[in-house]
């Protein structure tokens, strides 16, 4: 039943999930399966908020490509084992057999029609059919974990034997009971959407360790108001985030510029290091190549012969240069005018002046820019933009089930653990695999008991 049920005194599930996220729809209906009687506890108004913004909608929820580079965290093995355990094969047949379609675009996979609606209808669908409960606006504070060995709990609270409770789970208006409970809360990444830690002091009260966590997958703030007049500008190149004079993480791809950020995924993909060296007062620089498939030298002789006038084979030939372009429209020839003109300012040459006149030393200034762009960036746009958090409940706490190791019945899944991925679905994979499993497992146990 989908909704808040605010007149049913017996609270007592087998399986609490709490958060209603995709990690936590798919635990459930991987606990349900199980033949476990399931209860979701979601604290915003509906379910699956967060995926229906995925990929602006068009939710990329797994990747045809796998490496050990796609997720980061303090166990990329480990994150890597999960999602091997339950694949994007296991994934696509699961939606397959819900009736979704899907397609691939490059190595991206998405549902057929590019919306998240489909993928957030195909789990809710599957809910329903196995009986799982929604309760949303339940807002949890606070978990009580009650080992076998204690006396039983109140009978005034629950109509069930003692015995089945294990965890107590209590929200703004009730008290929940449970055997197995799955935490599926999300990290901090987009509190509008329900994921705040707001349960990370609860987290720790049971013994758990939460790794810092920072923003990640999330654009970087600049203060250069020179740079501010290219919002709007997409340049395809190579991106290095330098971290006190040191290169820590490099990517490849299309970049935004903003008024006051840069964005794109390459950005995105090293941003996650960039928080951290923010958190800890380090000077931090995005070095941008905008040539990345030329050298320096080769690039040097390209923007002579283009500043010269040898625009084409015909005027090599002919030794006929054209020198009526002035700089701007030599470079502006080579890639785009507005970046065009922020370099040359930048390697002291006049926009307006006559291509053919600057000098070669200019020339070989202009190319080491156009290779080593260094971008300041001063901080990164906080959790409210980011898309994913890094950080998180320490993973060598955990099983190979995602169980803990110091409260036994209980689960991690999702963004709340220690990983997190990169750009191309595999937040979404994590997401699905890691409750696949830690459902699946709790569901089991509930009834082998």
């Amino acid at each position: 039943m989908l909704g808040n049920d605010k007149n049913k005194k017996n609270n007592i599930s087998e399986v609490i999930i709490i958060g209603a996220g995709p990690a936590g729809l798919m635990a459930a209906i991987s606990a349900a399966r199980e033949g476990a009687f399931v209860t979701v506890l979601e604290q915003k108004d509906k379910p699956l908020k967060k995926l229906y913004a995925t990929g602006n909608g068009r939710c990329n929820f797994s990747n045809i490509y796998m490496d050990d580079k796609v997720y980061r965290g303090g166990d990329p093995e480990f994150a890597l084992k999960i999602v091997d355990h339950y694949d994007r094969d296991d994934l696509l047949l699961f939606f397959h057999e819900l009736g979704m379609m899907t397609k691939h675009i490059g190595d991206y996979i998405y549902p057929y029609n590019e919306q998240a609606r489909s993928v957030a209808d195909a789990l809710l669908l599957e809910c329903r059919r196995l009986g799982v409960k929604i309760c949303c606006e339940e807002r949890v504070v606070d978990i009580t974990y009650k080992p076998e060995n204690e006396d039983e709990v109140s009978s005034d609270v629950y109509s069930e034997p003692a015995d089945e409770v294990r965890f107590e789970v209590k929200t703004v208006g009730r008290i929940y009971g449970c055997r197995k409970l799955i935490l599926a809360v999300g990290g901090k990444a987009s509190p509008a959407h329900g994921s705040d830690g707001n349960l990370n002091g609860v987290i720790k009260d049971l013994g758990h360790t939460i790794v810092k966590q920072y923003p990640a997958l999330v654009p970087l703030m600049h203060t250069d108001k020179k740079l501010a007049k290219l919002a709007g500008v997409r340049v395809k190149c190579a991106v290095s985030l330098i971290v006190s004079g040191n290169t820590v993480s490099s990517e490849r791809g299309e970049i935004i510029f903003n008024k006051d950020n840069i964005s794109g995924i390459p950005v995105m993909q090293v941003s996650r290091y960039a928080a951290k060296a923010f958190e800890e007062g380090r000077e931090v620089y995005v070095r941008l190549d905008l040539f990345p498939d030329e050298t320096e030298e080769e690039l040097s002789g390209l923007l002579r012969r283009a500043f010269d006038g040898y625009y084409d084979v015909l005027s090599l030939k002919n030794k006929d240069p054209r020198r009526d372009r002035s700089a701007l429209e030599a470079l502006g020839l080579c890639t785009n005018e507005k970046l065009a003109e922020y370099c040359l300012n930048a390697a002291g040459i006049i926009p307006r002046s006559i291509a053919g006149n600057v000098q070669e030393k200019k020339l070989k200034a202009l190319a080491k820019l156009l290779k080593g762009l260094d971008v300041r960036v001063t901080g990164d746009a906080g959790f409210e933009r980011a898309q994913v958090t890094a950080g998180g409940v320490d993973l060598s706490e955990l099983t190979d089930d995602l169980g803990s190791k110091i409260i036994p019945g209980l689960y991690i899944a999702g963004e709340l653990a220690d990983v997190d991925g990169t750009c191309g679905g595999y937040n979404l994979q994590w997401a699905f695999s890691s409750g696949a499993i830690a459902g699946r497992d709790a569901g089991k146990s509930v009834l082998n008991r």
